[in-house]
């Protein structure tokens, strides 16, 4: 799970714009926090300088590159280049906006046979902003019925969403039980000290098989330990539904050393005794 930007300052010269990343660096110098370059070079770089981690593929996972079938071609293009540890594409697929707007999206990436690109493997949209959207919002009908057209195309969908959403999302996932769905983040994107009320409402996320969670963003928890929170999604999920994620490059931006959240990680597996 790793984020890239092309030349995302300006969108010249074959990069991609992206208002996400500008609004984040405004008033910060080049090289500080998200005004950096974001290239797979920068990935590579961020791997090698944890002197712990060997990184042999990674899955691209859309982060507000403009336009977003741009930004999915774009990664796309990394697929299907030997030189390139891009395996897979989670593309910014709109599908709060309805069916039609999935179908409209899909087609543009598309074969001449109707085919969809191989190394596409799902779509995301993420449930967060300031201020945050309602906590329902997953259930609002257009967001069920894109959905439905997401699963028809063969693809799975990832949630990133606040620790409110939780109870919402486990009832979507119910309702779509032959579609893959992975839960980023723990679910815990700014939930703060929570966690008497985000653990009971995981395990009702987990309690539909057809879930995975993603372990990773710890920087984004608002914790001061993280481990517990890693420790319980571990126990609740099961090892075999569980991912790791770097969710390089925010986790850089942020402050954090690329190991950090890989070392958080271990952590909880040796309290589980794994």
């Amino acid at each position: 799970h790793i984020h890239l930007a092309s030349q995302w300052h300006e969108g010249g010269s074959g990069g991609l714009p992206n208002h996400w990343l500008r609004e984040e660096a405004a008033g910060r110098p080049k090289g500080e926090g998200f005004n950096n370059e974001w290239e797979e070079t920068n990935f590579r770089e961020a791997v090698d300088a944890s002197g712990k981690l060997e990184v042999t593929s990674a899955i691209f996972v859309e982060c507000g590159n403009l336009p977003a079938e741009a930004e999915a071609r774009w990664a796309l293009d990394m697929v299907n280049d030997p030189k390139s540890l891009v395996a897979g594409v989670v593309a910014h697929v709109p599908v709060p906006d309805g069916a039609a707007a999935v179908e409209a999206f899909l087609a543009k990436l598309r074969d001449e046979a109707g085919t969809l690109p191989p190394g596409l493997k799902g779509g995301r949209v993420v449930f967060l902003g300031n201020p945050l959207p309602p906590a329902d919002a997953c259930l609002r009908p257009a967001f069920l019925e894109g959905l439905a057209a997401l699963g028809a195309a063969g693809l799975l969908w990832e949630f990133c969403c606040h620790p409110a959403a939780l109870p919402h999302i486990a009832e979507v996932c119910a309702k779509f039980p032959s579609i893959p769905i992975v839960l980023d983040h723990l679910g815990h994107n700014f939930g703060g000290e929570d966690f008497d009320v985000w653990a009971p409402a995981l395990e009702r996320v987990a309690r539909n098989p057809n879930v995975t969670c993603k372990l990773g963003a710890t920087e984004q928890y608002e914790v001061a330990d993280p481990v517990p929170y890693l420790e319980h999604a571990l126990k609740t999920f099961g090892y075999d539904r569980c991912l790791y994620e770097s969710n390089w490059f925010v986790n850089t931006a942020l402050g954090d050393a690329f190991v950090a959240t890989f070392c958080h990680i271990e952590a909880a597996l040796q309290r589980l005794g794994a």
